[in-house]
């Protein structure tokens, strides 16, 4: 069967179960954000990501800073997901000879920018030659004290997102557009000063280098996941993995005023956006009615089926619909 047809998430149900564990300290693994594996009294976590030039970023309107921001954030957004703390980054790179050393200095300021942020430590990696596309493969060490997966929603159980959706995909339809105008501005975040001033800079600044933010209180979350193919796949990986049902609400999907603002400019639906955009990396999670949190909620978890409630009550059957590798055109 053509991997186009089974996609990225079909391919790793079938490497799931082709690689079954068979050591008891593995707590998590293939399926989860990150392997969770416990050595004495410590839970220890392991999570890899890679970024592709051409599938992932596009350095016509991605400075090598904001890339090696976002190559890390997006790693420390997975840790942040187990309910972990990450601690230790190793970086592989793929790189064209005809490179600038000074593109991949800018490259590692990016990255030591958001590390010294979140208190981790670059402690080795690997490099090499590519013969097509800059490559990045990240491998982010962290701990915890309770593993948080996404196989623990229970019916009853609220679902609940930690920020606003869909500004991320506004903000690279609005850099592709941009790019296919020709009027195109490269935006540079290279000193720690730098504002956004308009609107628009907000959404791009927010696909760019998104900014991870971690729960202050995991004790009462049943599971999680963060939000990088988009809502209604994501939730559906917890509704997968939990063997539940969810119904979410259309209107509690928090949208910021200036995805609102820009998609009306452009005639198009900012729920759209927030739905199935991606890339987000908000922490989208469940919990007991009675937990005390300022994320938002938006739905609760039910016994099977997946719905959204429009505005006027309806229920629509929602699909896991997002991005998907091998799927989805590039």
């Amino acid at each position: 069967m053509q991997l186009s047809e089974i996609g990225e998430f079909g391919l790793i149900k079938k490497l799931r179960a082709k690689c079954k564990n068979t050591r008891k300290e593995i707590l998590a693994g293939i399926g989860d954000d990150a392997a969770a594996i416990k050595q004495g009294n410590k839970k220890i976590l392991i999570t890899t990501d890679m970024l592709l030039e051409g599938i992932h970023f596009d350095l016509s309107f991605t400075t090598f800073y904001q890339l090696g921001y976002k190559f890390l954030g997006v790693n420390i957004s997975d840790i942040f997901a187990m309910g972990g703390n990450p601690k230790y980054f190793f970086i592989s790179l793929g790189i064209p000879k005809d490179y600038n050393s000074n593109d991949i200095d800018e490259l590692y300021s990016g990255i030591l920018k958001i590390a010294k942020k979140f208190g981790i430590a670059i402690a080795g990696g690997d490099t090499c030659t590519s013969r097509q596309g800059l490559v990045l493969s990240g491998t982010l060490v962290g701990d915890a004290d309770t593993v948080i997966t996404r196989s623990g929603a229970r019916v009853g159980d609220n679902i609940f997102v930690t920020s606003t959706l869909g500004d991320s995909a506004m903000g690279l339809m609005l850099l592709k557009r941009q790019k296919a105008e020709g009027r195109r501005q490269k935006l540079k975040f290279k000193t720690q000063n730098s504002k956004l001033k308009t609107q628009n800079s907000k959404l791009i600044r927010k696909h760019l280098m998104p900014e991870p933010i971690p729960l202050k209180d995991t004790s009462k979350i049943t599971s999680m996941i963060d939000i990088s193919d988009g809502l209604l796949i994501d939730l559906s990986h917890i509704c997968d993995e939990s063997r539940v049902g969810a119904v979410i609400y259309k209107n509690k999907i928090p949208i910021s005023g200036e995805l609102t603002d820009t998609a009306k400019i452009l005639g198009t639906d900012p729920v759209k956006f927030a739905l199935k955009g991606g890339e987000d990396y908000a922490l989208l999670f469940t919990a007991p009615p009675d937990i005390k949190t300022t994320a938002s909620k938006i739905g609760e978890i039910i016994t099977r089926e997946r719905f959204i409630i429009d505005e006027k009550g309806r229920k629509i059957k929602f699909e896991p619909e997002g991005y998907e590798h091998f799927k989805n055109k590039i």
